[in-house]
C-alpha cells in the first residue's frame, strides 16, 4: 500500500515538524494514529538535506525502531532495523545488509518551508528530499 493511500496519511503541505526539532545525522519519529493501523513516518536530517521514510522495515512490515522515537543508527546516514537487524542508507532508501537486502524504504516527499518539514505537493514539488538549511 501506498502510505498516501493510508487513511491517516499527512496531507501535501502538512508541517511534520520544525527542521531544528530533527538531530544533525539522527531520526525522528512523527506518528499518525496509535496502535497496529498508526502511521509512523520517520525525519532524517544532515547538513544538506532532510529525507523522509515510511517507519516501516519492508522484511516484515515492522517499524524500524523498538521503542517509540528511538533508531539504532549505525552511523549518521545509516538506520537498522531493531528486530532483524536489515541496515538502510538514509540518503535513499536502500537496504545493503540484512534480511530486507536489495529492498528499499518507502520514501516520502517531503519539502523545507519556512524552517518546517512538510508534506510535498507531488504536481508541483516531486523530490522526496529538500535542502536543510545550513547552520550559520
Amino acid at each position: 500500500m501506498n502510505w498516501r493511500s493510508h487513511d491517516l496519511a499527512p496531507s501535501a503541505g502538512e508541517i511534520l515538524c520544525a527542521v531544528e526539532e530533527v538531530p544533525e545525522g539522527r531520526c525522528k519519529e512523527i506518528r499518525y494514529g496509535d496502535g497496529a493501523y498508526a502511521l509512523s513516518v520517520l525525519v532524517h536530517r544532515t547538513c544538506a538535506q532532510v529525507k523522509a521514510y515510511v517507519n516501516r522495515c519492508p522484511h516484515f512490515s515492522l517499524p524500524l525502531n523498538a521503542r517509540p522515537g528511538e533508531f539504532v543508527m549505525t552511523d549518521a546516514a545509516r538506520v537498522m532495523c531493531a528486530f532483524h537487524g536489515a541496515v538502510f542508507r538514509l540518503d535513499d532508501g536502500y537496504c545493503e545488509a540484512g534480511p530486507a537486502a536489495s529492498s528499499s524504504l518507502e520514501p516520502v516527499e517531503v519539502v523545507i518551508r519556512d524552517g518546517s518539514v512538510c508534506i510535498a505537493d507531488n504536481d508541483r514539488e516531486p523530490a522526496h528530499s529538500s535542502e536543510a538549511p545550513r547552520p550559520g
